[in-house]
């Protein structure tokens, strides 16, 4: 979501000392000159729950101004952009993210919004780039303008993964354009449309396509995070459903600093849990695994070892062939919270030369959790969920 919005406000012209009606044009200029110098602008920090553990797992970042114009911060950028100063705007946002995320508490991320298009102004890509590593920080990629250059932004983005950040889409789910872009960024991390979340207890159409986004999601290894979920029977179809991540006021409204699961929401997960049953998940069935830095020394790491890339992501899983010859092929990974029939038919999707590979359950976080093996994905689908 795009910076977020403050509801119920309008941009409304202020009076001069003298009491004469200030044109809305000088009021929208003083006010950016002032954000751009510095003043005025503050992040605050939506809550995106981790649905397995009942638990924070990052927070959104969202911009904040202090006006005048009293109005909702989507506005501010729109009168940016139309002034060619939506990089610069952006340049602020990313110093403040910078300052705030050394605060980050441990184990979760943070996702700073940034326009696709931006990416490929030096000003922005140093601002982002130019702090040191992006470990824990999530680049949620809006368009409200044409992206341009695809091959600048993919090369920002393979800039961004470089340094040890993620890339997230926003509004998936907007049509064969939505799909078309999700197959071409590769994300980490997909945010569906709000539109697709709005009264999905009530729609199973809707749910279909959510369950389709998520199949998507699982080919390409990322994760689905809801975003505007803002009712408990919301809450809880998208936990039926298996979907890891949600945002929005039923579980938490942006505030300053890094707030925490009420209480009130933590119960309607928990009681959601036991509703559908929770054990049935492929966490149940992980077992542990040996984990391996990517510049470990030596050759081939053992059986049922995992080997992981630059950015501490499971890459590789060691697996032996009839003749009892070790090698590494690419590793499948899965959030705990995925369903055990829907993670088979994934693994049984694979090229057959590493079809019986275990697959990897990482975190929120990609910290793997542990391995399961697929001959345990079969008994347990077939054996049906546990009661």
């Amino acid at each position: 979501m795009e910076h977020g919005t403050a509801q119920g406000t309008t941009a409304t012209a202020r009076t001069t000392p003298t009491g004469g009606a200030l044109p809305t044009a000088r009021l929208w200029e003083t006010a950016l000159d002032a954000v751009l110098r510095g003043d005025g602008l503050r992040l605050v920090a939506q809550p995106i729950v981790d649905i397995a553990h009942a638990r924070v797992g990052g927070y959104e970042l969202l911009a904040r101004f202090d006006g005048p114009p009293h109005t909702s911060p989507d506005v501010w950028f729109t009168e940016a952009r139309l002034r060619d100063l939506d990089g610069p705007l952006t340049v602020r946002v990313l110093a403040e993210l910078h300052q705030l995320r050394t605060g980050l508490p441990p184990g979760t991320f943070c996702t700073v919004n940034v326009e696709p298009h931006l990416l490929a102004r030096a000003d922005v890509r140093d601002a982002l780039l130019g702090s040191g590593r992006l470990d824990g920080v999530v680049v949620e990629l809006t368009e409200h303008v044409e992206a341009g250059d695809h091959l600048v932004l993919a090369d920002a983005l393979d800039a961004v993964r470089g340094a040890g950040g993620l890339v997230a889409m926003d509004d998936a789910g907007q049509g064969h354009s939505g799909l078309a872009r999700m197959i071409e960024i590769r994300p980490d991390l997909i945010k569906l449309d709000r539109a697709l979340v709005a009264g999905i207890d009530q729609d199973p159409v809707q749910k279909a396509v959510v369950e389709l986004v998520g199949d998507l999601a699982g080919r390409l290894d990322a994760w689905v995070l809801a975003e505007g979920v803002e009712t408990d029977g919301e809450l809880a179809a998208l936990i039926r459903m298996g979907v890891p991540l949600v945002q929005g006021w039923a579980v938490g409204r942006p505030a300053p600093g890094w707030p925490d699961l009420a209480d009130g929401p933590r119960g309607v997960i928990l009681e959601a849990h036991a509703r559908v049953q929770f054990g049935d998940n492929v966490l149940s069935l992980a077992r542990a695994a040996q984990v391996h830095p990517y510049d470990a020394p030596g050759g081939l790491a053992g059986l049922g070892s995992v080997r992981l890339d630059r950015r501490g992501h499971a890459a590789v899983v060691v697996v032996t062939d009839p003749a009892g010859r070790l090698h590494e092929v690419p590793a499948m990974t899965v959030a705990p919270s995925s369903a055990p029939a829907d993670v088979l038919r994934r693994a049984m999707a694979r090229p057959s030369a590493w079809r019986l590979a275990p697959v990897v359950c990482t975190d929120v976080n990609g910290a793997v959790v542990g391995l399961v093996e697929v001959h345990d994905l079969v008994d347990r689908v077939l054996a049906g969920p546990p009661g």
